[in-house]
């Protein structure tokens, strides 16, 4: 009776080790593209976003919108898009087929400022003084790939300033690399967005681009059409505009999407 005991004891344990492997259940991993811009707001989301879900990991990978379009196009594993509208990206996926109609939201804003380095003192008109022989270099985001470089000529030729500054102008490959150049005193100045310059003790924002200057910039998610778990992409897209978030983007910068 005791050998049969602890047989039955064997065979229950067995079936709940069992039962417990086919009930538990693996996370859904999810691969969110973002702009070079979201480096530092965009972990700290997912992270609050995976405590709320704990089923749904999110990895995230990040560059300027037209690498990430790029990618995107020849097919790599991306279940969700977020970058700058600037330049027409996200149009061109959405005309072409590679994101779900219907779901492209705006998660965030920003404005674009011209920084300088921290220490450094310029004139009551920081745009005049980006004419004058003492600024040898002004840093902006690639406008063929970088939505911030858009913003940035917008402005530049608002104020009649694109001719004059044409070969001063320093191409960068990502709007953080735009303020690097500031940073490390490889430019004298940088349009950047907002954002951006937040938290840096190497550079100060010096002005900010007057609104009419330029197209109004906000920051969209989508869902790739090729996204392998559409419903906990939805999920984490309306995270995005929950409260919680919506406050971690304010602490980085950004100003809210509504």
């Amino acid at each position: 009776m005791r050998k049969l005991g602890v047989a039955c004891v064997i065979a229950v344990l067995a079936w709940a080790m069992a039962g417990g492997c086919a009930s538990r259940k693996e996370p859904v991993s999810l691969t969110v593209a973002a702009g070079a811009g979201l480096s530092e707001v965009m972990p700290a989301v997912g992270a609050d976003f995976e405590r709320a879900q704990p089923d749904i990991k999110v990895t995230f990978t990040f560059g300027n919108a037209g690498a990430i379009s790029a990618q995107v196009k020849q097919g790599a594993p991306v279940d969700v898009v977020v970058f700058p509208s600037g330049g027409g990206h996200m149009d061109a996926l959405e005309r072409d087929g590679f994101i779900l109609p219907g779901s492209r939201w705006v998660v965030a804003r920003d404005d674009l400022v011209l920084a300088v380095p921290a220490g450094k003192q310029v004139p009551a008109d920081p745009w005049s003084w980006l004419r004058s022989s003492e600024v040898r270099r002004v840093a902006i985001g690639d406008p063929k790939a970088v939505p911030a470089g858009v913003y940035a000529m917008q402005v530049l030729r608002h104020l009649g300033l694109d001719a004059a500054l044409e070969p001063k102008l320093v191409y960068a490959g990502t709007v953080r690399q735009a303020l690097v150049y500031v940073e490390q005193g490889e430019a004298e100045a940088a349009l950047v967005y907002r954002s951006t310059v937040r938290g840096s003790d190497k550079a100060r924002v010096a002005a900010v681009a007057p609104q009419e200057t330029h197209d109004a910039i906000f920051f969209e998610g989508a869902v790739v059409k090729a996204a392998r778990h559409a419903d906990e992409v939805q999920l984490f897209l309306q995270y995005l505009l929950s409260p919680g978030a919506v406050r971690v983007f304010e602490e980085h910068g950004f100003r809210a999407a509504k």
